[in-house]
């Protein structure tokens, strides 16, 4: 049997880049970013909502975002309320979206003539009630949609317990958002989802953000833009003459002109400075008397 015994040297523990071995950057902290984007989503919602409540001069605000379980949301969404679950990215995240169920019914009460104001409330909501809560639910998932640059929602039909669509001990973050009608009247709603799909949900926002870069940009001194030509044209003279002249031209002919004071220089249609004309050499030359920053040269 051959044994074989390596040298010293080889023990040395390996000296690893720094780069390699620095810890990592803590990730952004996202539900400031949440908060933000609620307050963007009720902007967002005024339109439809007034449009909706028949209301032009509805308000809506963005009560913040809070963190909550699973068992705390029914609680989190007052006493009567409309859910409905929306599936979005890869993995299906369930965000759940809960209408207050008494500005359903005021609504309701509106259209079969009423002031819109409901004094008691029913254990549940009526059938008409749901069928109203689903065209206000497309209304605010599409502004959440467009919030989100257009990120895709997908209703989920299937029942919703009492309790909403998360187990008891999920971690939520959920979102309030109130509206206030031009009598008076607040209606709370909410979005809730578990507080680890909110990457998934702002996904722009997620990431650390680049350190600024140092470089500097070139400027139009500079390579490369410094040789780039450009066609530039001295406009000497601008003359009307009627058609019938026009229509004699023939070689020999002289035409008098006045040449313009002040010339302009320019490329395209821009004008980048005014001159004089002058001779240098024996070469028509322009001579520099404005630039397009407003200075007279001296």
């Amino acid at each position: 049997m051959m044994h074989s015994t390596f040298p010293v040297d080889a023990k040395r523990a390996a000296n690893h880049c720094a780069a390699l071995l620095r810890p990592s950057e803590a990730p952004v902290e996202i539900g400031p970013e949440f908060e933000r984007f609620g307050a963007r989503l009720a902007e967002a919602l005024v339109p439809c909502m007034g449009e909706a409540a028949n209301d032009a001069e509805i308000k809506i605000v963005s009560l913040g975002a809070e963190a909550l379980t699973g068992a705390a949301l029914a609680g989190h969404c007052g006493q009567l309320a409309a859910l409905s679950v929306h599936r979005f990215g890869v993995a299906g995240h369930v965000l759940c979206l809960a209408l207050d169920g008494r500005l359903l019914l005021s609504l309701l009460d509106r259209t079969f003539g009423g002031s819109g104001r409901v004094a008691d409330l029913p254990v549940a909501l009526p059938p008409t009630a749901r069928l109203m809560s689903r065209r206000i639910e497309q209304r605010v998932v599409a502004a959440i949609a467009g919030e989100l640059g257009g990120l895709e929602f997908v209703a989920d039909e299937t029942a919703i317990p009492a309790r909403g669509p998360f187990t008891p001990d999920a971690e939520l973050t959920a979102l309030a958002i109130e509206v206030t009608a031009d009598g008076g009247q607040a209606w709370r709603h909410v979005i809730a989802l578990e507080t680890a799909a909110l990457t998934s949900l702002l996904p722009k926002r997620a990431s650390t953000p680049r350190a600024a870069s140092s470089r500097r940009k070139p400027g139009i001194t500079e390579a490369p833009f410094a040789d780039l030509p450009l066609a530039a044209s001295a406009r000497l003279v601008d003359m009307a003459m009627p058609l019938h002249r026009l229509a004699r031209l023939e070689p020999g002919m002289v035409l008098p002109i006045m040449v313009a004071r002040s010339v302009p220089l320019q490329v395209g249609e821009v004008v980048l400075a005014r001159g004089t004309v002058g001779e240098v050499d024996d070469q028509v030359a322009l001579q520099i008397t404005q630039t397009f920053t407003g200075k007279d040269s001296r």
